[in-house]
């Protein structure tokens, strides 16, 4: 048994009614999280537009914004790019992990909303501290949520883009 409020519930006029107005408000990047997405940087092979192209994803992908997406979505894409082979099954699993917050029923609001980005650098930094106090199974988890956010990076730049991209080093057939 529960004692006082759970969830994201306030009282207004003497009933309780969800608090919507958290979710909604868009959260700034931190000195720290800015820090590490520089110091990780970009890797614009990790995803391989030019066969996003072929399979025609770009409407889908259009607008792709990794800073304000929510635990479903991140889900439901992780799983359509690892279907059309355009990423390990193992940074399918860590994308649609990402931003899940449980409690003992379940997923607390798949629908909420959330930076993936800022996600998975507080992931990284943390990471680091326990990597520095002795946690050796972080090594492994270090180049995992480096791809993670370089699959994200490129989705957002592959969203914001109107025309075929080109993978540097590769010439761009009539097809695509």
């Amino acid at each position: 048994m529960t004692i006082g409020y759970t969830g994201a519930w306030t009282p207004k006029a003497g009933l309780l009614v969800r608090d919507t107005a958290s979710r909604s408000k868009p959260v700034p990047q931190s000195v720290k999280v800015r820090q590490m997405l520089d110091l990780v940087g970009n890797n614009p092979v990790e995803l391989d537009t030019v066969k996003m192209d072929k399979m025609k994803l770009r409407k889908q992908m259009k607008g792709f914004d990794p800073t304000n997406i929510s635990v479903k979505s991140m889900g439901s894409l992780s799983v359509l790019l690892k279907e059309r082979g355009l990423i390990s099954d193992v940074t399918a699993v860590t994308l649609s992990n990402a931003g899940d917050k449980f409690d003992r029923f379940g997923i607390k609001d798949p629908d909420a909303k959330f930076n993936a980005l800022e996600y998975f650098a507080t992931q990284l930094e943390n990471i680091q501290n326990n990597n520095l106090k002795g946690n050796k199974y972080a090594n492994y988890l270090v180049p995992e949520f480096k791809k993670a956010i370089y699959v994200l990076q490129n989705l957002e730049t592959y969203g914001k883009s109107n025309g075929p991209m080109v993978r540097p080093g590769t010439v761009l057939s009539d097809e695509a």
